[in-house]
């Protein structure tokens, strides 16, 4: 008897329409791929169950990883199966043992496996997705980023002349990177600036019209920069969008996160730093003004203008900025004891406040026409 089933190759998410026949040796399947029709045959010893058969549906798993599965939708199936194979250890599947422990055996287990799940989905799923972050190509990071900048500038005004002299200032500090590192300017009153993985870099001009100097914007730039270089954007991404993430990763699909990424994109600015990857990036970019000769006190003054901005009475709607990037008294103490540490060789570079200063010209004139 021939049975119509889904065969899945292990090499793509993609089921292929197949019809499936057993006999007294293997199962023969015969589908059809972008190459042409296919003919395949599983021997019974390197056939597994999938161990969620429901009644009525047959699943089975075959050969080494890469996995292959089949599905059948027909009750008949599994009876040609058990009179074909009446020994094979693919029988034995879980819903088998389940059912044999009794009542109180299925309420133990389901309870203990609930909270299995639940464990593995707030705790061990977002750290360790967290931990793959870290792996993934930059060319993947690139392609996440590109994705939710488009839809993120969908709704923003971007400033097309101070983010051409906010690249040329990035671009002044001589920063080397494996990333393209590209900043965009919007028009927008909020005080905040983000990074997004790969090198995308977004400031709202209302943080521009708070800051006083060229070194608190060099230390802006290179904070954000920081949470991309040491690839927090991203580890931050998958953290938060695990279970999606892991999945396409599993199958190599970089199309199904960038899907993922373009559903959620309002969401992602919004995302909060831990406290520890804050001090990583404002560590790494005082390393980076150190390097440069920039005036490490430019991030102190840049949390000095921020603190004042939030005022006495919280952190209002205008500030967000400080809801993703928690600015605390701690946090400005241990930023000057890093200070502190050692002697800094500033020393001026006049394109940086010139750049700046333009930038501060174009603001006013926006505040002015308006």
């Amino acid at each position: 008897m021939v049975f119509e089933g889904k065969y899945f190759d292990g090499k793509s998410a993609v089921g292929y329409p197949a019809r499936v026949e057993v006999n007294s040796l293997t199962i023969e399947i015969i589908y059809t791929n972008a190459i042409g029709p296919q003919h395949i045959s599983w021997v019974p010893d390197k056939i597994y169950p999938n161990d969620f058969t429901g009644r009525g549906t047959v699943y089975l798993k075959y050969g080494d990883y890469p996995h292959q599965y089949l599905e059948v939708d027909n009750p008949e199936f599994e009876h040609q199966l058990k009179e074909a194979f009446p020994k094979a250890k693919f029988h034995h599947t879980a819903y088998n043992r389940i059912f044999s422990a009794g009542a109180k055996g299925i309420i133990a287990i389901a309870v203990g496996f609930v909270a299995i799940l639940l464990l593995g989905y707030f705790y061990a799923l977002p750290a360790f997705a967290e931990s793959v972050a870290a792996t993934v190509p930059i060319s993947w990071e690139e392609e996440f980023g590109d994705a939710a900048y488009d839809q993120m500038m969908a709704m923003e005004t971007i400033d097309d002349k101070n983010s051409k002299l906010a690249n040329e200032f990035f671009k002044e500090m001589g920063y080397k990177s494996d990333y393209n590192v590209n900043i965009t300017v919007t028009k927008n009153a909020v005080v905040n600036a983000y990074a997004l993985p790969g090198g995308k870099i977004v400031v709202y001009e209302g943080i521009l019209r708070s800051m006083d100097s060229p070194e608190e914007f060099a230390a802006l730039l290179s904070h954000e920069y920081s949470h991309v270089a040491l690839r927090h954007s991203t580890k931050n991404i998958f953290r938060s969008l695990s279970s999606y993430m892991l999945f396409s990763l599993v199958i190599g699909d970089a199309g199904g996160i960038v899907a993922v990424i373009v559903q959620n994109a309002d969401q992602l600015k919004q995302l909060g730093y831990s406290r520890s990857l804050e001090e990583e990036a404002d560590r790494n970019g005082l390393k980076l003004m150190k390097e440069k000769q920039i005036d490490p006190n430019g991030m102190e003054n840049l949390l000095k203008t921020l603190k004042k901005e939030e005022g006495e009475g919280g952190v209002p709607e205008s500030m967000e900025f400080l809801s993703s990037h928690p600015l605390t008294k701690q946090r400005m103490e241990y930023i000057q004891k890093e200070i502190d540490k050692e002697d800094y060789n500033v020393k001026a570079n006049q394109r940086l406040a010139d750049l700046w200063q333009q930038m501060k010209i174009n603001v006013g004139n926006e505040v002015d026409e308006e």
